[in-house]
């Protein structure tokens, strides 16, 4: 006996929600050949953008826009274009992946849905789409006039359309972004969408027909007639694999330390281990993400010695220590980002001119010169790719960027040895990587750390004190200006704060002796704060 299409569709859901795309959409194709259901269309979208099917996400997201349209749906409809966005830009349409984040923007203003907007027409001369990130963010700035009682009234009736207007307006600001980093004349930022509301059933082109949609294909001439492996289609792969694979990040940092975070799940404590040298982290294993682990390549020198990490459920977090004192401009070194598995708190791959460009620093004149293994899986293929543009960051000559300068450090790092394998145990919990290696020559980070011991930049003076070394006054400004903005800044809150507010924090600072600040009253009233020294600090009593 058949089961009903409402069944299959339940199942189907179920089985997208827990990663099992190819069962999901399965189920949902079968329910769908019995009833259009635009949410169903919408599932099925999901997953072929999760593996990386993009055209057919396209395809369905614009199928469930149809039906929703036709039956007066306005939140499916919003739902339906914000889907249509993110599969065009997962397509490297960005200018069409803004428009239609834009519509679904309207329908949430509770414009007519049919309304002539004219943003297909915000194009120049040449046909490009002349709308930029910064209007938009300047136009959705929120309105502060209301304040927080404004901010909290109705969240619970409104909490599903905010929830759509920040997704639309976060895929607009990523599509303009991209958009912006191509150069003239790249189809990507032509407008090539043409209705907001696609072809009905009924029509010469039928909502269940699974061929790709060729319109974006016909904007260059020549496309249609390459060979499957072009530059554009082998750009087109990585991006796509990349955002399946890349791991986000993030991480803050001292004069002395990098403090690292990569978001990553049900990672195995038992089995994880991270070997070092100055300038390179590797980290494994990282189960679903191919290659299967992390490798940094770095700004600056570290201390492969010192490095600590703690493995949570949700992430690894990476504690290095600097070998030269001083700020980092970036984690990574200039011209690693998109070139490895690590991307930033959003996945944005390279630009197809840095991507091309990396190529043929490493020598590589036509795509078939790769050599990448295929074998029918996208993963083995994007591990080959991947492991070449590594090899490549590790090369000074291949890695450099045009206009940039590598540290020093990075032409030292290949004659580091590789030997780290073995982990120790510290005391406070975390785990501390050990090692063998060569420790390379010093770079130093600031203009004065590459001046010999005691070497001071003398000018002409009638001082008392004696000759002055500028480069270290510069460096205690810094320091102080920061120091000077802290201050500011917490001079601000308690200045334009209530007496409630005003109340929590002189209670929780003092109790905690300068070490917690709270805004609560209602929980600071009925808390006693102890002290909380920094990591490595101890508390001691003024008569100790």
């Amino acid at each position: 006996m058949s089961r009903s299409s409402g069944a299959l569709a339940d199942e189907g859901v179920k089985a997208v929600d827990a990663g099992r795309y190819k069962e999901g959409i399965e189920k949902l194709t079968g329910a769908l050949s019995e009833r259009p259901a635009p949410l169903w269309f919408l599932e099925r979208s999901k997953a072929y953008l999760r593996t990386n099917e993009f055209h057919l996400a396209l395809q369905d997201a614009e199928k469930a826009l149809q039906v929703a349209y036709q039956r007066a749906n306005r939140d499916l409809m919003v739902e339906a274009q914000i889907r249509r966005a993110i599969a065009l830009f997962r397509l490297g349409r960005f200018a069409d992946a803004d428009i239609c984040a834009f519509w679904a923007t309207r329908l949430l203003d509770k414009a007519k849905a049919n309304e002539d907007d004219g943003q297909q027409k915000k194009v120049d001369a040449n046909g490009e789409y002349t709308v930029r990130a910064d209007e938009v963010a300047d136009a959705n700035k929120p309105d502060r006039s209301q304040g927080l009682a404004g901010a909290m009234r109705d969240t619970t009736a409104r909490s599903k359309h905010t929830t759509l207007r920040n997704q639309a307006f976060s895929w607009r600001i990523q599509a303009l972004s991209q958009l912006e980093k191509l150069p003239a004349g790249h189809p990507g930022r032509k407008v090539n969408i043409t209705e907001k509301y696609p072809k009905s059933p009924s029509d010469s082109t039928s909502v269940d027909d699974d061929s790709p949609d060729d319109s974006y294909e016909l904007v260059d001439s020549q496309r249609s007639k390459l060979e499957p492996e072009t530059w554009k289609t082998l750009y087109e792969r990585y991006t796509a694999a990349y955002a399946t694979n890349s791991i986000r990040s993030s991480f803050y940092q001292t004069e002395s330390t990098i403090n690292a975070d990569f978001f990553v799940k049900n990672v195995p404590a038992d089995h994880f281990s991270v070997t070092a040298e100055s300038q390179k982290v590797i980290m494994g294993p990282i189960p679903n993400i191919h290659p299967g682990s992390i490798q940094l390549h770095l700004w600056g020198k570290i201390k492969p010695a010192e490095i600590k990490y703690t493995v949570k459920s949700m992430k690894i977090e990476l504690v290095l220590q600097k070998e030269i004192a001083g700020k980092w401009p970036m984690l990574q070194r200039e011209g690693a980002e998109g070139f490895t598995n690590i991307a930033g708190s959003t996945k944005v791959p390279p630009s197809f001119d840095a991507f091309t460009s990396f190529l043929s620093r490493l020598g590589i004149n036509d795509p078939k010169d790769l050599g990448l293994r295929d074998e029918g899986d996208v993963n083995v293929w994007y591990s080959d790719l991947l492991e070449k543009f590594q090899a490549g960051l590790e090369n000074p000559k291949v890695s450099a960027v045009k206009g940039s300068e590598i540290p020093n450090a990075a032409t030292e790092a290949t004659s580091v040895s590789s030997g780290l394998n073995a982990t120790t145990q510290s005391r406070d919990g975390l785990t501390q990587a050990s090692n063998h290696t060569v420790q390379p020559t010093p770079t130093a980070s600031k203009a004065n750390a590459a001046k010999p011991a005691g070497s001071v930049q003398a000018y002409p003076t009638s001082s008392k004190k004696g000759v002055v070394n500028w480069d270290e006054v510069a460096d205690d400004d810094d320091d102080k200006e920061g120091d000077a903005d802290v201050n500011a800044f917490f001079q601000k809150l308690y200045k334009d704060a209530d007496d409630d507010t005003r109340r929590a924090m002189m209670k929780s600072y003092i109790e905690s002796n300068g070490t917690s600040l709270s805004t609560n009253w209602a929980e600071a009233k009925d808390k006693t704060y102890n002290t909380q020294p920094p990591d490595g600090a101890e508390a001691k009593k003024w008569d100790e």
